[in-house]
Parts: C-alpha cells; sequence; structure tokens
C-alpha cells in the first residue's frame, strides 16, 4: 500500500496549519511534510529504518558529531537542529529517541528551533526535565506528545513517527486510492492502541489518525489537548480515546467536556482499561496506578465521569466496535477484505534480502554507469577533475568549481616530492601504495565544506601525477606547469617530458585515466579501500590499500598486453606476415610456454563498454596504429588458435593504446591506477559517511540504488 493522499488533506498538515501558518504555506507549494529524528542509538537508527521504510519523510537524523554520516545510507546526519534546518527548512516534525539524561536538551532543541510537532519517545524523564519541556512547548506553541509515546501514525498521508506497528488502514476511495476520512484513536496506551485500531480495521473503519499520547506520570499533551484538536480536523467523523487506570486525564476531559461542549462537536467514545486493578498496584505504565484512597483514577471514577458526560464506555474490543459502529451509522470506509489482504501480504512476505547500498557506480553485464551517466560519455567527453567531482559528489561541477579543483590538483603536482626509489623488480602499484602512504601533504591536506571530497581527490590525483613524473624521471618538466592549465596537461609532461605540448596525445591520455575510473564495489581493489574504511583508516591509507591490490591479476594486465601487442605488431613487421597471422603465431608461442594472453577475458562483459569509445578516441587522434589493429582482432585469433571465447577487456585496449602512442608499457597499469584512485576515494567517503564502523561486509550484497541513468549535458 504505497499510495498516499495529498499532504494537504492530511491530519498533520491540519494541525502544521493551526500551529505555523506560514509553515503550511510553504508544505502546500512543495506536498512534503518532512521530519526529522534526534537520538541515533540502538532503537533511534533501527525506528529510523522503519519509518522511512513506511513512507515517512525522514530528512535529517540529529548527532552530535555526526555530521556527514548517513543513517541507512540515506538519511543525511546533522549535529544541530540548526544546522539541520539550513538545508530542510520546513521540518513539521521530530522524535526524540535520546536516553532520559539527555533527552531534554534535545526536545528543547526541537521545539525552540520552532517545529511545531515534538514527539518524545523517550521515557522515564525526571519530572523537572518533563516541566522544562512542557513550558517551552507551550511557550513555543509546539505540540508535545510524550514522554514514553510509541508515537503517531497518519495511515492515509503513510507517515509514521514513532514505533507503531502497521496495524491502520486508510479510507479507501477506489482500489488503491484513498481518502482523508475516518476516526481518530487517541490513547494512554500503546498495545491497547494496536488492538483498537486492528479491531476498527477489521470492521471496514478507517483511521485517519492514531496518536499514543504517552505512559509516564507527566506528559506534554493530554486528552483533553487532543480531543478537541481532533474535532476540529474536517475529516474525523469520531474520536476514540483509550483510557486506563491512574491520574486524572479521563476526569478531566469529562470535565471539560461538560463545560465547552462546543469544542466538541462529533462523537466521542472511551474505552477504559484496568476495571480490576488492585489499588496501589502499577499496571505496565507510571502513570497507570491507583493511589488508595482517592476517588479519582480508578475505572470506576473514570466510567461515571465520562458517562455523566455523555460519552459512551466500554471495555471490550467487542463492545468498542459496536458502540463505534452504531454511532458512525454503519458507515464503512473499505471493505475488510481489503485490510485482511494488506495484513496477510505483510505476513506472508519472505524476509527481506540482506543488502546493503552503494550510489556511486552501477555494473551489468555491457553496462557501466557512474552516478547516472554512462561510463562511455565520461571517457569522451569529461576532463579529470569533472570526473573526480562526479564520482566524489554525484554531480558534474559548474566552470568556477571545475577551475578551483584544477588549480588545486596542478598545485598539488608542483610540490616537491621524495625522489621516487623503486627496488628491483618492484610492482608499480607497490611503488605508488607507499609514496601515496607516506605523503604528508596528501595527509594533512583537510579541505571543508561541500566540495571537501572532491577537494581532496583532485588533490590526490596531483600528488599522485608528481610521483609518476618521479617514476618516469620527467619531474623537472611539470615545474613549468601554468597552475591554470588542466590536469590532464601535468599528466602529459609526467609522461612525457618537456618538449612541444600534443593535444590530440594528452585528451587521449585523460580518456584512458577516465576510463578506468570505477568498477563497482566487487573489484578487489574497491574491496580492499572498502575493508580499510569500514575501521576508519585514514583517506590515504584506505586508497594505497586499494592501490596495492591492482595488479596483473586485477587492474594492472595492461602492460604486459601491451608487450603482447608489440610482440604481434613486431612480427608482422618483420616477417612480413599479415597482422592477423603474426598475432596468431604469438598466441600460439604463448600457448605452448604457458603463458596467459593479458588483456583478455571480463567477468562481468562480454563486450566491455569501455572498449568502443577508447578504440574510437584512438582513431580520431590519429594514434591508432597496428596494436590497435591487433586489440580489434585478438578476440577472434585467439577463438581460432585455442578454441577460447575471451573478449578483450578494458586493460586491453589500454595497453593497445599505450603501445601504439609509443610509450613504456608500464604506463598502462600506472594510468589505471590514476584512474582508480577517483574510485577508490568515492568509495572510502561513501562507506565512512553511510556504514557503521567494522561491518561485516558481504560485498556480493551490495545493491545500486544511486541516480537513474541520465544524457550527458553536452
Amino acid at each position: 500500500m504505497d499510495a498516499r493522499i495529498k499532504a494537504t488533506d492530511g491530519f498533520l498538515f491540519h494541525l502544521v496549519r493551526k500551529l505555523r501558518p506560514k509553515l503550511a504555506e510553504r508544505v502546500a507549494k512543495s506536498d512534503r511534510l518532512d521530519t526529522i529524528i534526534l537520538g541515533l542509538g540502538g532503537q533511534g537508527t533501527k525506528h529510523a529504518g522503519l519509518m522511512h521504510d513506511f513512507g515517512t519523510s525522514i530528512v535529517a537524523g540529529i548527532a552530535p558529531g555526526g555530521a556527514g554520516t548517513r543513517v541507512h545510507e540515506v538519511i543525511p546526519v546533522f549535529d544541530s537542529v540548526k544546522d539541520c534546518l539550513v538545508k530542510f527548512p520546513d521540518v513539521v516534525a521530530a522524535s526524540v529517541w535520546r536516553h532520559y539524561s539527555t533527552a531534554r536538551e534535545a526536545a528543547l532543541e526541537a521545539i525552540e528551533a520552532g517545529i511545531p510537532l515534538v514527539v518524545l519517545i523517550s521515557e522515564g524523564l525526571p519530572l523537572r526535565d518533563v516541566r522544562d519541556i512542557i513550558v517551552a512547548a507551550r511557550k513555543n506553541k509546539t505540540v508535545l506528545i510524550g514522554g514514553n509515546t510509541p508515537g503517531l501514525i497518519f495511515p492515509p498521508e503513510r507517515i509514521k513517527i514513532g514505533m507503531l506497528p502497521d496495524v491502520f488502514y486508510p479510507e479507501e476511495i477506489a482500489p488503491g486510492r484513498f481518502g482523508p476520512r475516518g476516526v481518530t484513536i487517541i490513547s494512554r496506551s500503546g498495545a491497547i492502541l494496536y488492538h483498537m485500531s486492528d479491531a476498527m480495521a477489521s470492521v471496514g473503519i478507517a483511521q485517519n489518525a492514531v496518536i499514543g499520547i504517552g505512559g509516564d506520570g507527566a506528559i506534554g499533551s493530554t486528552f483533553r489537548d487532543l480531543v478537541p484538536l481532533a474535532m476540529e480536523y474536517e475529516n474525523t467523523d469520531l474520536v476514540i480515546v483509550a483510557g486506563e487506570i491512574g491520574g486524572c486525564q479521563e476526569e478531566l476531559l469529562a470535565q471539560d467536556v461538560r463545560a465547552n461542549p462546543k469544542k466538541y462537536p462529533k462523537p466521542l467514545v472511551a474505552l477504559i482499561s484496568g476495571a480490576h486493578a488492585p489499588e496501589g498496584k502499577t499496571m505496565g505504565h507510571a502513570g497507570a496506578i491507583v493511589t488508595p484512597g482517592l476517588e479519582t483514577g480508578t475505572f470506576v471514577s473514570k466510567k461515571k465521569a465520562l458517562e455523566a458526560a455523555g460519552v459512551p464506555v466500554v471495555n471490550s474490543q467487542l463492545d468498542l466496535i459496536e458502540v463505534v459502529k452504531t454511532k458512525l451509522k454503519g458507515k464503512a470506509y473499505f471493505s475488510p477484505e481489503r485490510y485482511y489482504a494488506k495484513m496477510k501480504s505483510i505476513w506472508d512476505a519472505p524476509p527481506p534480502k540482506p543488502s546493503w547500498t552503494t550510489f556511486i557506480t552501477k555494473v551489468e553485464p555491457n553496462h557501466l554507469v557512474v552516478r547516472g551517466y554512462r561510463v562511455q560519455d565520461l571517457i569522451e567527453r569529461a576532463s579529470l577533475v569533472e570526473a573526480a567531482h562526479l564520482i566524489t559528489l554525484g554531480e558534474l561541477p559548474d566552470a568556477e568549481r571545475a577551475a578551483s579543483l584544477t588549480y588545486q590538483a596542478v598545485e598539488a603536482a608542483k610540490r616537491p616530492v621524495p625522489p621516487v626509489v623503486r627496488n628491483p623488480g618492484e610492482d608499480l602499484s607497490k611503488t605508488f601504495q607507499k609514496y601515496l602512504l607516506m605523503d604528508e601533504d596528501l595527509a594533512a591536506f583537510e579541505p571543508a565544506g561541500k566540495a571537501a571530497q572532491a577537494e581532496k581527490t583532485v588533490f590526490a590525483l596531483g600528488r599522485f601525477t608528481a610521483y609518476l613524473a618521479g617514476v618516469q624521471a620527467q619531474a623537472a618538466a611539470l615545474a613549468a606547469i601554468d597552475p591554470g592549465a588542466p590536469l590532464a596537461h601535468a599528466v602529459y609532461r609526467a609522461v612525457s617530458g618537456p618538449g612541444d605540448f600534443d593535444a590530440k596525445r594528452a585528451r587521449l591520455l585523460e580518456a584512458v585515466i577516465v576510463a578506468s575510473i570505477d568498477h563497482g564495489v566487487t573489484a578487489p581493489s574497491a574491496q580492499a579501500t572498502l575493508i580499510a574504511s569500514s575501521v576508519r583508516a585514514s583517506y590515504e591509507v584506505a586508497v594505497a590499500q586499494g592501490v596495492g591490490a591492482i595488479t596483473d591479476v586485477h587492474g594492472g594486465a595492461g602492460e604486459k598486453a601491451a608487450i603482447f601487442f608489440l610482440q604481434c605488431a613486431r612480427a608482422a613487421s618483420e616477417q612480413g606476415l599479415p597482422l592477423r597471422e603474426a598475432t596468431g603465431a604469438v598466441i600460439r608461442r604463448h600457448v605452448q610456454e604457458g603463458k596467459r594472453v593479458e588483456g583478455m577475458g571480463h567477468r562481468a562483459h562480454t563486450q566491455d563498454p569501455r572498449r568502443d569509445v577508447l578504440w574510437a578516441l584512438a582513431e580520431k587522434s590519429g594514434l591508432a596504429g597496428p596494436c590497435v589493429a591487433v586489440s580489434r582482432i585478438a578476440e577472434d585469433v585467439l577463438r581460432e588458435v585455442r578454441g577460447l571465447s575471451l573478449p578483450i577487456n578494458v586493460d586491453g585496449v589500454i595497453g593497445a593504446v599505450i603501445a601504439d602512442m609509443g610509450l613504456d608499457p608500464r604506463l598502462a597499469k600506472a594510468l589505471f591506477i590514476f584512474g582508480r584512485i577517483m574510485g577508490l576515494s568515492a568509495h572510502y567517503f561513501e562507506e565512512v559517511a553511510t556504514q557503521p564502523p567494522m561491518r561485516p561486509i558481504v560485498f556480493g550484497q551490495a545493491v545500486y540504488r544511486g541516480i537513474p541513468e541520465r544524457p550527458f549535458p553536452r
């Protein structure tokens, strides 16, 4: 049951309009009823997820020190209500789930921020704290529900604020089309409230609002406060109050009904629990106790007072059903079978499969989508800083932001680095890993603000450029780079050194790097970074872990693929053979020597989505030569020689491009690492922001729930 009525037709909007008319005007325009949650301990976090799944718009969680993280991967966390309202100024309700020792401060923060409805779930608050909260609520014209309340639910709007189970059903005008009319239920007891709602739904009587007022001895709103509010709502046909022994709420309500009958123009029915409770014994709630020797607070006193005010009183669900049906003159709001079918679907539903969310990259066979854009479009059109901004923050930067990021990246590249020393036989991934890990400038760079994640990432790309220049013995060539030049120019100098600048070669290098940006959370490099991130390792440690996992087996096959393609091209040239024949001969020799043909095969793709765009860009630039030509036929030749159908992968295409550009084959792996740093950065930030520390990560349970596929803007 996902359909809902318009926000402006429901009970919650009725409250907002009465308490905050200007806020109601904004809500009417947006058709949104936003809520927040204060207190993200075990229960707060659990029920935040359940409320969100029910349909409640929870725009923020409030947890001091938690700013920048997310609850259940989708609810942003702020340090304070004040900070939250800067981004979400139209919050209509807040629920407080803090421990009783700090619930006062949280409730006061929400009330004094002007939020019209505050639901105090916390129980057992000291009376002096409750006093302060109630005084603040009255001063600020805030409806305070609780403490010790199970919360509220508005079935027609699909809004739940608290822990109420889904045993409610709204008016159904037509199958799947709901309306706002029904009865309003207001109860001191949570358990009785659930049973009453189920009883009403079982005979086709809709509920437009269900409110648990709280079971503590002192609470923010009583029957006398809330019943008139419900009576004022045009779509409430009848109000049910569920009272219990203890206190004098029911007696005071009866007194007000007699003294101010105009406030109670609609039918009112009461159910009172505790008819057989002994004096002096607490029956569940702190407020449910009959004080010995007093005439108020007993079942008899409450029943007598309410009946004297003309309110029928019942003591069972069966009697309640009959009285309510009589008062409503037999009106039904929906077929009870609809309610039974809904409950059956809930109980029969299999438990949800364990999953967790990533918003970064969608990986499907022959299809890659990064933050909503096809990877082919990024390779063809995005610059390095644009790609870095996109993958970390979810959107492409504007021109001003892109220029700022470019300057930061190039400045980082021009900063001095220690001489790059490589041990004999040392893999490039290890070289880059150790220098990134020890880079004090990278560790010390801690940007703040909305673009901080993109700034940290491009700074890392700049530092990688400097180390790449060190590996290539081209460090001096970076010194002359204009700080305003694109980062791709710095990469070109790091790879090629001084001399004439070739824009086509620079652009092709940039495309190769962007092609390596990410391949989802199941890639071994991403897994390594995610595991380090889950224990809250620092950025440079987590990213370096991922870099170290880029080996010849994962991501680094481009170097050996480049050597293979060069061997094929050389054999064709030296032996005067057609390229296809020479390629077959080299493959046969590899087979005889027990060697792999690198750059072939992929666990997800039969046609790598990055392949064709890289080939096309190489052809367009005029840089495609015999190695690219071999990469185009390698799959067919391998099938002829070995009977294996292994498609060329992105490593293989990158290796072919690097070989035809006349560059050191090692650069195929280096440029793959360069691009993958962007993806590793994004996974680091997402893990830290959206997941609990040291969680058990089952990578196969990841589900992409990010931006749907969209056209590239240019």
